[in-house]
């Protein structure tokens, strides 16, 4: 088995079969991680809601869309582009190129928190919203400049310290929140904590990555121009991507009342959580797909089908859990007065299949510099979701912006596979599997569906699910392996 297979000593372990092993166990512990910070985020999720109400929440979750926005645009996939220039260049150069794009990052936040606070004030929020922009302004310099600093962990494959950095984020969240709670501070208190739990995050990372990587910014106009003739299409395209999931909720506080906006908060919350696995287990292996593409499209192929099979196998799973616990779900974070959002929830989940596809295509996209074709793809979910948003939102509140993040997220995923397979057709996957595991989820879900109690569905359908996919083999043969190696 390859994840058995250690390196030579001075032998980076992006060129062994190290590598596979490496990164099937650090996606699983990357995912165990999310698990538990998940458990955490519900908590503090739980607390806020109940102490802010629907239209604070809704308030509260206006200003965290925004900064997201605008924090979307400021990172723009740099520290993605960082792990890959890590993982592909030579050492002098490498410390050049990661000095000045964690210096093109500070600058980069400056600028965006000031669009956010500009924006705030000339949407007309309450100046509670307007200062929480300000703060969360500053939370964001922090939190890129944290991300500039852990890009080693994640190219080294240290996959565990990246999961510990994120655990330490929610711990310190939750534990903020109920602080803040027990207080009984107002909205702008609670607007304060990202930023807090970011600067926590910081000097940890910077404990863990000193000598890996230099630690002071570079301000070189020279090479801050180099740098955005690389990264600009490369940012764009993030950004678009990004920028409709968050795009939705900002047209709700324009069109919609507070407490629709809440109901939705709610439901989006637990999409956002649940659909960002897809992106921990993806980007688990995309020091392995960089190294790949520049080097071997044979062996980047086979990472994609192994990927996009994990994939199919985890969202069909999360997204009939999702819907089928959509209840259990908004009563553990919400209570009772978030009702409406059950019925959003219950159509959000099926976008959540569509996030575990579009990961594994777009980082295939990054991996092969398709930039421009990620661009083209993202800025088509961002019209489609838009344009859907403005028609249904207003008709349809929290519902009517369910609707729409399904068809963004389906529409982004088409996108990517046309502009990944017309260009490679040699990367284009087996289907197999596919059908394989569509045809476990259906099962599954008519079996859950058939049950009354939500949770009594949530268990039924599990047992039904892993039962199909085991029948019908569509669990990759890598898994399997590593399975029978730890039990043995």
């Amino acid at each position: 088995m390859e994840g058995d297979v250690e390196p030579r000593a001075g032998t980076d372990v992006l060129d062994t079969s190290a590598a596979g092993g490496l990164v099937i166990r650090g996606g699983v512990l990357r995912t165990a991680g999310h698990g538990l910070g998940i458990a955490l985020s519900v908590g503090a999720v739980a607390i806020l809601i109940r102490h802010l109400g629907a239209a604070d929440y809704g308030r509260y979750v206006t200003v965290i869309s925004l900064i997201s926005i605008v924090g979307s645009l400021a990172e723009a996939g740099l520290t993605n582009l960082g792990i890959r220039e890590y993982a592909t260049l030579e050492a002098e150069r490498r410390d050049h190129v990661m000095r000045n794009l964690l210096g093109l990052r500070l600058a980069i936040s400056v600028l965006g928190g000031g669009i956010a606070v500009g924006f705030a004030v000339l949407a007309g929020y309450s100046g509670a919203m307007v200062a929480g922009a300000a703060i969360g302004a500053v939370g964001l310099a922090v939190l890129n400049a944290q991300g500039a600093y852990s890009v080693p962990l994640s190219a080294r494959l240290q996959l565990g310290r990246v999961t510990a950095l994120e655990l330490v984020r929610n711990l310190a969240m939750l534990l903020l929140t109920a602080a803040l709670a027990v207080v009984g501070v107002d909205l702008l208190g609670f607007l304060a904590i990202p930023a807090a739990a970011a600067a926590v995050v910081l000097v940890l990372t910077l404990a863990w990555v000193r000598g890996a990587l230099p630690l002071r910014p570079a301000f070189d106009p020279a090479a801050w121009r180099e740098l955005l003739r690389v990264t600009v299409p490369f940012a764009a395209a993030t950004a678009a991507g990004t920028l409709y999931v968050y795009m939705i909720v900002l047209v709700m506080s324009l069109l919609s009342s507070e407490e629709e906006v809440g109901y939705f908060g709610a439901s989006f919350r637990v999409f956002i959580v649940v659909s960002s696995i897809a992106g921990l287990l993806v980007s688990a292996a995309f020091p392995v797909l960089a190294r790949a593409a520049r080097d071997d499209r044979r062996r980047l192929a086979y990472a994609l089908q192994r990927l996009l099979e994990v994939g199919l196998l985890v969202g069909a799973y999360l997204a009939l859990v999702t819907g089928l616990g959509a209840s259990i779900a908004i009563e553990v974070i919400a209570g009772p007065d978030f009702d409406p959002a059950i019925e959003t929830l219950h159509v959000q989940a099926g976008a959540i299949l569509a996030s575990f596809v579009l990961a594994v295509w777009g980082f295939a996209l990054i991996s092969l510099h398709r930039h421009a074709a990620l661009l083209v793809a993202n800025a088509f979910g961002l019209v489609v979701s838009l344009g859907l948003s403005l028609l249904l939102v207003t008709e349809y509140g929290a519902l009517g912006a369910g609707i729409t993040t399904v068809i963004g997220e389906v529409a982004i995923a088409i996108a990517y596979a046309v502009a990944l397979f017309r260009a490679h057709p040699e990367l284009r996957p087996s289907l197999r599997t596919v059908w394989r595991v569509l045809a476990g989820a259906v099962l599954a879900l008519a079996a859950g569906v058939a049950v009354g109690s939500a949770i009594a569905a949530v268990v039924v359908a599990t047992i039904v699910y892993v039962g199909a996919v085991v029948a019908l083999r569509a669990i990759p043969d890598e898994l399997v392996d590593i399975v029978r190696a730890r039990a043995g």
